[in-house]
C-alpha cells in the first residue's frame, strides 16, 4: 500500500510542476494568491509560526529547520468563482475556474544546523473572463496575469528555540489584456489586445521563534519588486479608413508589486491541539495609476487617457485564525478562518479585479506516514456585497456579489 501511495504521489508531483500553463485565480487582498499548500490553506493560512513543511519555503524561512532528510511536496489550488454584478440595466455572471500549481523541496544535506530548499509557486495573478458580448465588454472581456516565483532558500538553526532563513525569490510575470473598442454605433466593435512579460527579483526573510514546547513566534518579510511586462498592443476589426495605426506596436506597462509582512503566534494547550493567530499586511499602497506606453501614440497613456488604469489601492490586512488536532500519528484534522479586507477603493473599482471584504473559511484532514502524505483543503469564500457608484470605469457602477468555493492538495515525498 505504501509503495503504490508513493507510485501515485510522484504522479501528482509531476502534475503540480508542469503547472506553469495554469492560470491563477481572481482571489481577495488585490490579486495576491495567499494559498500555497493545503496543510496551511485549510488552517485559514495561519501558518508563520508551525511553518513545519516544506511549504517554509513560502511561509517562513526559518520553519524549514524543523524537517529532517529530504522532502519533496507539490500539488494544486482549484478555485470556483461566483461573481454577478447588476446595474439596473444590465447583468453579468462569471465562473470561470482556475487552478494554480505550487512545488516546494527542503533537504539538509547531512548537516545538523543548516537547511536549504527551493520553491516553485504563483503568489500574484488574476484570471476574469466576462465575454465579447456584455454590458462590461468596453471595461474587459478577459484579463490574465500570472507571476511566477522560483524561490532557493537557505535557514540556520541558531539554537534549539530560535532560527533565521532567507531566499531569492527569481519571478517571471506574464499578462494578458482584452476589451472592446467602439468607432461608432453604427460599426461593429473592434477587439484591443495587450500582451506581455517580464522578469524581476525580491527576497523573503523569517524568523521562528521556539518559545517552548506549547509557544512559537513567527515573522516573515517579503520585499516589493517591479516587472516590466514588455509586449505588445494592437486593435483587430477597426475601420480601415480611420487615421491611426493600430498595430501590433510595441507597448509596455510597469508594475509595482508590494512588500509584505505576516507575524504569527502559535499556541499548543494540550499535545495533540495546535492554535494559531496571524496578521499579514499587505503594501497595496503603491499600486497607483498604472500606464501603458507605446511609440504608437493610439496606445500610448501620454497621449490617449483610455490607457490609464487608474488603481490608487490602500494597503490592507489578513487576520487568519486555525486549528489544528492530531487524531492519531498519521491523521489530523483542520480549520480555519480568514477576514480579508478590501483592497481596491470604489472610484478605481474594476471588472478585472473585483475586490471586497471577505469571510474565508476551510476545513481539511491531512495523513502522514514516515515516507509520504497528503493533505486535502476546502475552503468557502464570502464576500460583503459592494455597491459601487462613482468608479472611473463607469460601466461597472452597480450591485457586485463575490462568492467563490476552492479545493486544495499537496502530496509529500521524504527520503
Amino acid at each position: 500500500m505504501e509503495h503504490s501511495g508513493r507510485h501515485f504521489l510522484a504522479w501528482l508531483l509531476l502534475g503540480a510542476a508542469v503547472g506553469m500553463t495554469a492560470v491563477p485565480a481572481a482571489l481577495a487582498l488585490g490579486f495576491r494568491n495567499p494559498d500555497q499548500d493545503a496543510r496551511a490553506t485549510a488552517q485559514g493560512e495561519a501558518f508563520v509560526a508551525q511553518a513545519d513543511s516544506p511549504s517554509a519555503v513560502h511561509y517562513n524561512p526559518g520553519g524549514l529547520t524543523q524537517l529532517t532528510g529530504t522532502q519533496v511536496s507539490g500539488g494544486g489550488y482549484i478555485f470556483f468563482p461566483e461573481f454577478s454584478f447588476d446595474s439596473g440595466l444590465n447583468s453579468e455572471e462569471m465562473d470561470k475556474w482556475s487552478f494554480v500549481p505550487h512545488v516546494y523541496v527542503a533537504s539538509d544535506l547531512g548537516t545538523e544546523k543548516w537547511r536549504f530548499g527551493f520553491g516553485f509557486n504563483v503568489p500574484y495573478g488574476t484570471s476574469v473572463d466576462w465575454g465579447s458580448q456584455g454590458a462590461l465588454r468596453y471595461v474587459c472581456t478577459s484579463s490574465q496575469m500570472q507571476v511566477y516565483n522560483f524561490a532557493p532558500t537557505v535557514a540556520y538553526q541558531i539554537n534549539e528555540n530560535l532560527s533565521l532563513g532567507g531566499g531569492v525569490n527569481i519571478y517571471h510575470g506574464n499578462i494578458k489584456m482584452k476589451q472592446r473598442a467602439s468607432f461608432s454605433s453604427l460599426l461593429p466593435d473592434a477587439r484591443a489586445d495587450f500582451h506581455g512579460d517580464g522578469q524581476a527579483l525580491g527576497a523573503t526573510v523569517g524568523v521562528l521563534w521556539k518559545i517552548n514546547k506549547q509557544n512559537a513566534v513567527g515573522v516573515t518579510y517579503r520585499s516589493p519588486f517591479t516587472v516590466d511586462f514588455d509586449g505588445t498592443a494592437k486593435v483587430s476589426g477597426a475601420p480601415w479608413f480611420l487615421p491611426y495605426d493600430f498595430g501590433p506596436s510595441s507597448a509596455n506597462v510597469c508594475m509595482e508589486f508590494p512588500q509584505q509582512v505576516a507575524v504569527g503566534y502559535a499556541y499548543r494547550p494540550i499535545e495533540k491541539l495546535k492554535l494559531e493567530v496571524d496578521v499579514e499586511w499587505t503594501d497595496w499602497d503603491t499600486m497607483d495609476d498604472v500606464k501603458l506606453h507605446s511609440r504608437n501614440t493610439f496606445f500610448d497613456s501620454d497621449t490617449n487617457a483610455s490607457y490609464i488604469l487608474p488603481m490608487d489601492w490602500r494597503a490592507s490586512f489578513f487576520y487568519e485564525f486555525g486549528v489544528q488536532y492530531d487524531l492519531t500519528e498519521e491523521w489530523a484534522l483542520r480549520a480555519g478562518y480568514i477576514y480579508s479586507e478590501n483592497s481596491v477603493p470604489s472610484r478605481t473599482f474594476s471588472a478585472s479585479v473585483p475586490d471586497s471584504n471577505r469571510h474565508i473559511f476551510s476545513v481539511g484532514v491531512g495523513y502522514s506516514t514516515k515516507r509520504w502524505g497528503v493533505d486535502l483543503a476546502y475552503q468557502y469564500s464570502l464576500g460583503d456585497d459592494r455597491t459601487i457608484r462613482d468608479s472611473s470605469y463607469t460601466s461597472v457602477n452597480g450591485k457586485w456579489e463575490v462568492r467563490s468555493q476552492a479545493v486544495m492538495l499537496t502530496a509529500t515525498l521524504k527520503f
